[in-house]
């Protein structure tokens, strides 16, 4: 999947990263391997690249920090439960449900966090 680009780099960058461990991951899976040390690396980046973003903003008082956060807490909560299902869950957890939101997440929210940070940065 070719994720949407964002008005602010470091957040392209953590996507993009996070997509690479990801494929890694659906390789594994689509594979029948043992993806269980791919899922644990896949978690611990989505929580650092929630925790960077919820970090700036903030830092820079975004406006609309509270429902972004609640979105990152809520799929936190869904990786936390589907850590110990089969591949067969798994698959379509991210194929029917994370896919989906990261590409709405991406196009909507993280599109206006970003011009935020983006504005901000000018102004400094």
């Amino acid at each position: 999947m070719k994720i949407s680009k964002v008005a602010y780099e470091p957040m392209n960058e953590v996507h993009e990263n996070e997509m690479k461990i990801l494929n890694k991951l659906l390789k594994k899976l689509k594979n029948n391997e043992d993806f269980k040390k791919e899922f644990e690396e896949f978690f611990e980046d989505v929580k650092k690249h929630f925790a960077f973003e919820e970090e700036l903003m903030q830092k820079y008082d975004f406006f609309a920090y509270l429902p972004h956060k609640m979105e990152h807490d809520k799929i936190i909560q869904e990786l936390e439960e589907i850590k110990d299902k089969n591949k067969e869950e798994m698959l379509k957890y991210f194929n029917e449900r994370f896919l989906p939101w990261l590409d709405n997440h991406i196009l909507t929210i993280d599109t206006v966090t970003a011009g935020f940070l983006n504005t901000i940065r000018r102004e400094k």
